[in-house]
């Protein structure tokens, strides 16, 4: 297991540095794709995806087109990725593949060479993303300032155990079981019979002895 700095906060950094992504979706159902019309259908999602994303301050977009398809007669889709560039034949036949491929995956079976079993298309998706650059995450060189001390704790049984302060723990510190790892906002149980290591990063790395 890995607790990473500052757990508390980190879903809210995770939001702060992955790219932005705007999902558009038009829906036609049918069997037959016209080639001239996923063009048409493709090149509507990416130009409301390009405007969402120049309003955002983004000069150099990227689309990522995807598509919903299923067997005929299904209930559900399955969806997949569908090629960049140029639309035609062989970029019909690789979507097509590509279905059967992740159906066969998912469910353990797939009608790629059964003419009886139709593909339907549900729906053809864009995702307009806006890069952005990514913070550096520093890696720790020293530990910090913070006494370990002692309290009862109860693990299979009541007893004297280690209190680590998170601060005081630098890159290749070592913390066996049983202890208890307190930072602000977070406390870790180290339980009987497993280690906890700090990384370069500060993460707690803990694992079974």
């Amino acid at each position: 297991m890995i607790v990473p700095r500052d757990p508390g906060n980190v879903s809210a950094f995770g939001l702060l540095t992955v790219d932005v992504k705007n999902d558009y979706v038009r829906t036609y159902v049918t069997r037959d794709l016209s080639l001239g019309k996923a063009v048409e259908i493709f090149h509507d999602l990416e130009h409301q995806a390009g405007e969402a994303l120049d309003r955002e301050g983004f000069d150099d977009p990227v689309y990522q087109r995807s598509a919903d398809l299923r067997y005929y007669g299904q209930a559900y889709e399955v969806r997949v990725p569908a090629p960049a560039g140029e639309i035609d034949e062989d970029w019909h036949a690789e979507v097509l593949s590509r279905f059967h491929d992740a159906h066969e995956k998912l469910y353990g079976y797939a009608y790629r060479d059964d003419p009886r079993h139709g593909v339907e298309w549900v729906n053809l998706r864009v995702s307009g993303i806006g890069p952005i650059t990514r913070p550096v995450v520093r890696r720790l060189e020293k530990a910090g300032e913070g006494a370990t001390s002692v309290r009862p704790v109860h693990f299979d049984e009541t007893r004297d155990t280690p209190i680590h302060q998170r601060a005081a723990l630098g890159p290749g510190a070592t913390v066996r079981g049983p202890a208890v790892i307190e930072e602000y906002g977070s406390t870790i149980p180290i339980h009987p019979g497993f280690t906890a290591k700090i990384d370069e990063y500060g993460n707690v790395e803990i694992s079974r002895d």
